[in-house]
């Protein structure tokens, strides 16, 4: 590994560690994996077992978002537990800001319906170009493929492009398992929220080490 990441740079590798999961979750959710973890429990004890079956799932992506944060960070020994705490706080304070919003900002049904469409492309090639430019930087971290690092969104960019106008239908359809609401929401969550949170602790617990260093070296 070389280099070493700035802020935003470690938050768009989290970003798309977060989103990724999200993602992973979705379809795992779709192709029926949920249903077979259930059904491991006695049906009886199933409505107890969905309180905290589905919550823990759900925040699964955060935990491995911060455990990734700690790995591609430049702090050693890698700082897993705050970084497991910052996305996974930063998701759970996302997560009641929006849904704050959604609550306070009433969007008439109709102003909905027609948005719908139009978001959800927005959403789609948002998506994509989150993911293939933070696993873009997160490549560049080998040092056979440093210059990837400035260049990351510029290549991301024209990709996503080309892959819309190309490969339309198959291009939605990687993000057509997050088409329901609470997917979405939590999406947004974890790949801001989460990103942000464990990125921030990180880099907070990274200067204070080099405070502290310098105090010693110092003495």
């Amino acid at each position: 590994m070389t280099g070493r990441f700035n802020f935003w740079e470690l938050a768009g590798a989290a970003s798309a560690m977060g989103g990724t999961g999200v993602w992973v979750f979705a379809l795992a959710a779709r192709a029926g994996v949920l249903r077979g973890l259930l059904e491991a429990f006695p049906r009886s004890t199933w409505d107890a077992v969905t309180w905290v079956l589905i919550p823990a799932l759900m925040l699964a992506p955060a935990v491995l978002q911060g455990v990734g944060v700690a790995w591609v960070s430049d702090v050693r020994p890698a700082p897993i537990g705050q970084a497991v705490g910052g996305a996974v706080g930063g998701t759970l304070l996302a997560i009641l800001v929006l849904g704050f919003m959604f609550a306070i900002v009433r969007v008439p049904v109709q102003v909905t319906l027609g948005l719908v469409p139009i978001l959800s492309e927005l959403f789609a090639v948002c998506f994509l170009i989150v993911l293939a430019t933070g696993w873009l930087m997160i490549a560049a971290r080998v040092p056979a493929l440093a210059g990837l690092r400035r260049a990351a969104l510029l290549v991301a960019l024209p990709a996503v492009t080309v892959a819309w106008a190309e490969a339309h239908a198959k291009t939605v359809s990687l993000v057509y398992v997050l088409d329901q609401h609470e997917l979405t929401g939590l999406f947004a969550a974890v790949a801001i929220g989460g990103a942000l949170g464990s990125t921030w602790i990180v880099r907070r617990d990274a200067g204070g080490g080099a405070r502290l260093s310098a105090v010693r070296e110092e003495r």
